[in-house]
């Protein structure tokens, strides 16, 4: 069976403020005394002790009487049970007396229909049946005295008698007067009490700590408002007697009167929360807030005639809030705008928050990630450690300091240093607050550190090594032609000595950014020739042939490039040891000079060659080992850098490699446009169309490409995929000459989420028969970010064709 909700005061007052009788509420089936007026307490001749006792308890006099069962009906079926002039046996000072009342049972409902509780009204009218009961008996005999005069035989012997009866009758009357008087004066009384009584009420709700009106009829004439809700309203007690939206014009457009009218229809209830109400102040219009009802009121027949309301103000409750939840937005915007992993965790050392770089960065949402824990995500090595420190920090609370080895979303372990703090407050600490700081890089130079102190000491030691030895047969020998034989190999041992000194040099003023340059115009042809020379003169197993050698000046820093030339000369001879020539061409092309080396010797692999160009990287070879540092390509492409130039090389192993370099003679002008219409765009570096057809977008890249180029061209295509709305494109590197690896990051990890932002979902990458300029393009699908579907093609047809299927 339904459970009743217990009733609140607002029920309470609301009933009282309708009753003018003797009243009572009773729940359950126990039948619950819930209240009890002053009226009807004198009725059962009890005090406000029994309220909140079983009916029979508070009146064990009831037992074995029917009011018991009838009130437990009333609650089962829900139907009123009323009646007139019942008798009840009370105990009333002690003394069990009969007494009459007129009655009615009313089942009270919620908004399912379902009754929860029992209003009892009652009138005293034991009085009135009393003297009804007086007026009977005279009646009968009086009717027995008429029968008795048909009588006439016996009318004389019954005169005496009938006089008696007559006084008798006489002194009945009088009583029954008596008894009139007293229940006219006791119904008065009974008025006045019950007047006063309302009284009482109006003055205790006028003063009442919540905001309480009632809206009359569905006009919503407030018919009366207590002080709270006046002060809540702006408004004086003026506005009693008129209809809301006069008293209160602003509530004009807000959803309010919408609600009462729907709650007058229906007489369902309508309880609010924090509801937001505009309402004029001053002169000006306020937002406030409000925890309120809309509860019917209703008459015999279950008909809405009134509205009451019952309001708390909650408006500084809820702005205080809301400063707290704007500074928790705020608060986790700068966690997730830091660019490290930043966590927190409740005062038993429980993960329970971490920000959106977390979730980047281990590919879960924070659900899953505060789920599983650390555990999931530390190095098995690093574990044990990672969970003893933090055992401690949260034992003593103090400071959480570890490295550790996270997973990642791309199934790598990164080094993070990990470092917690405790929030104290009151003494008492509250979270803790970490951060995991991404330290692969320093971890991996550490290495490389490590690495290039035990390859420097090494190939360091080794001419040292030969001049020493060589200093030593040359003390012990007088022979000439020997003594010259040892001072050349010397001579060029110390040369070798010479050059890794110079090379750490140059990465030391590289990495202080301190590596001058003198800029002047020289003849470029004439340096790489010179170049040519000065290597030939240190090599007789190699030639040198120069193909081709266009006629160029150049304005930039002649020794350092120089220093380009030999490197890349010196390796070709080194890296093709069973090779006997190296070809060497350097030309004018599209307003650059372009230089090429070529050997034929032991060829790079491919998933080496991108790094080639990284500090201390040296090629290796299962079948041999080359000397070096692995700094002459660092220093060369930072050079080259410096003069706006790049580089790239084609390799195959074990056939060789053609190593590249370009500086541009004149900067080019991406911001010159040749044309630009909505459907075409051109300038030096790109062309941009729109295949209406198809709904794709193509896109043709032309020429030496850099970061700039790149960023200028690509801003092009986003705006023409946001222009025609077009989810296509072909993207044809077929023209591009050189490569274009310096905008590999950019492209991957900030361009593509912008394509995909601007509608790309299917891109066909169309590259040319380069070998750096693939591996350039894979670079940049492999780390973009995002859901664009991407296929790669040699041949622009196929690839037109694959995105026309989409």
């Amino acid at each position: 069976m339904y459970k009743a909700p217990s009733l609140s005061n607002t029920q309470l007052l609301e009933i009282l403020s309708l009753s003018k009788e003797a009243m009572a509420i009773y729940t359950s089936q126990d039948i619950i005394i819930e209240m009890a007026n002053d009226a009807m307490l004198a009725f059962w001749g009890r005090d406000k002790s029994i309220i909140g006792l079983p009916l029979e308890t508070a009146l064990p006099e009831l037992k074995g009487q029917p009011f018991i069962g009838m009130l437990q009906k009333v609650l089962e079926t829900g139907i009123t049970d009323a009646g007139l002039a019942i008798p009840a046996e009370l105990l009333i000072n002690g003394e069990l007396q009969t007494y009459y009342f007129d009655y009615e049972y009313r089942a009270i409902k919620n908004e399912l229909g379902e009754p929860y509780c029992i209003f009892h009204t009652a009138a005293d009218v034991t009085e009135k049946v009393l003297g009804m009961q007086a007026m009977e008996l005279a009646r009968t005999q009086e009717a027995a005295l008429y029968n008795e005069q048909a009588l006439n035989e016996e009318l004389a012997a019954s005169n005496e008698e009938l006089a008696a009866i007559n006084e008798e009758l006489n002194d009945l009357q009088e009583e029954l007067k008596g008894l009139n008087s007293e229940l006219e004066k006791r119904v008065n009384a009974r008025t006045k009490e019950l007047a006063d009584s309302e009284a009482r009420l109006r003055y205790m709700l006028a003063d009442a700590p919540v905001a309480i009106a009632v809206f009359n009829g569905k006009e919503l004439i407030i018919e009366a408002a207590n002080k709270k809700i006046l002060e809540a309203w702006s408004k004086n007690e003026t506005v009693i007697g008129k209809t809301l939206i006069e008293a209160i014009p602003e509530l004009a457009g807000q959803e309010f009167l919408k609600i009462l009218d729907g709650v007058y229809n229906t007489g369902i209830p309508f309880y609010g929360n924090e509801v937001k109400a505009v309402l004029e102040q001053n002169g000006s219009l306020e937002e406030r807030y409000f925890n309120f009802v809309y509860h019917p009121l209703k008459d015999d027949l279950g008909k809405t005639t009134s509205i009451m309301v019952v309001a708390t103000l909650v408006t500084e409750q809820v702005k205080a809030r809301k400063v707290i939840e704007e500074s928790e937005q705020r608060f986790r915007f700068m966690l997730n705008a830091i660019p490290q992993q930043v966590w927190t965790a409740t005062p038993n050392g429980e993960l329970d928050y971490v920000n959106e770089v977390i979730c980047a960065d281990f590919g879960d949402n924070t659900e899953q990630i505060v789920g599983h824990g650390w555990q999931k995500y530390i190095h098995p090595d690093d574990l044990q450690t990672a969970l003893v420190q933090w055992k401690n920090a949260l034992q003593f609370g103090t400071e959480y300091s570890v490295e550790f080895r996270l997973l990642l979303a791309d199934g790598s372990y990164k080094w993070h240093l990990g470092r917690a703090l405790p929030f104290v407050e009151d003494e008492e600490i509250k979270l803790w607050i970490g951060t995991n700081t991404n330290i692969d890089i320093q971890k991996e130079n550490e290495q490389k550190k490590d690495e290039f102190i035990s390859i420097a000491s090494h190939e360091l030691k080794t001419p040292l090594t030969s001049v020493k030895a060589f200093n030593q047969l040359m003390s012990r020998t007088d022979d000439q032609e020997k003594l010259s034989k040892y001072v050349a190999k010397s001579a060029e041992h110390i040369s070798k000595l010479e050059k890794l000194i110079t090379d750490l040099l140059d990465v030391t003023k590289i990495n202080a950014g301190k590596m001058n340059y003198t800029m002047q115009v020289f003849d470029f042809t004439e340096m790489v020739k010179e170049s040519i020379e000065n290597v030939q003169h240190g090599t007789n197993t190699h030639q040198i042939i120069l193909e081709q050698a266009d006629a160029i000046e150049y304005n930039g820093d002649h020794f350092r490039l120089e220093q380009v030339m030999n490197n890349f000369l010196t390796n070709a001879i080194k890296y093709s040891p069973d090779g006997d020539k190296v070809l060497v061409n350097c030309r004018v092309e599209n307003n650059n000079i372009v230089v090429s080396v070529e050997d034929f010797g032991v060829g790079i692999e491919e998933n080496s060659l991108d790094k080639l160009f990284d500090r201390y990287y040296r090629v290796d070879n299962t079948a041999m080992r080359f000397e070096g540092l692995g700094l002459g390509l660092f220093i060369s492409s930072e050079i080259l850098k410096r003069h706006q130039g790049n580089f790239w090389l084609e390799s195959e192993l074990g056939k060789g490699s053609t190593f590249y370099f370009r500086l541009p003679l004149a900067l080019k002008d991406d911001s010159k446009t040749i044309i630009n219409t909505d459907d075409l765009y051109e300038d030096e570096s790109i062309v941009v169309s729109y295949n209406a057809a198809n709904a794709r977008v193509d896109v043709d890249w032309r020429g030496f490409q850099d970061l700039a180029s790149v960023q200028n061209g690509g801003a092009k295509i986003i705006e023409f995929l946001k222009r025609h709305q077009s989810s296509k494109a072909c993207n044809d590197n077929t023209n591009v000459l050189g490569t274009w690896s310096e905008a590999v990051d950019w492209a991957g990890k900030e361009f593509f989420p912008m394509l995909e932002e601007a509608g790309l979902k299917y891109l066909a990458w169309v590259y040319p028969d380069s070998v750096f300029n693939k591996l350039s393009a894979k670079k940049t699908v492999n780390i973009a970010q995002g859901g664009i579907i991407t296929q790669f093609f040699s041949d622009v047809e196929l690839a037109k064709t694959w995105l026309n299927s989409k």
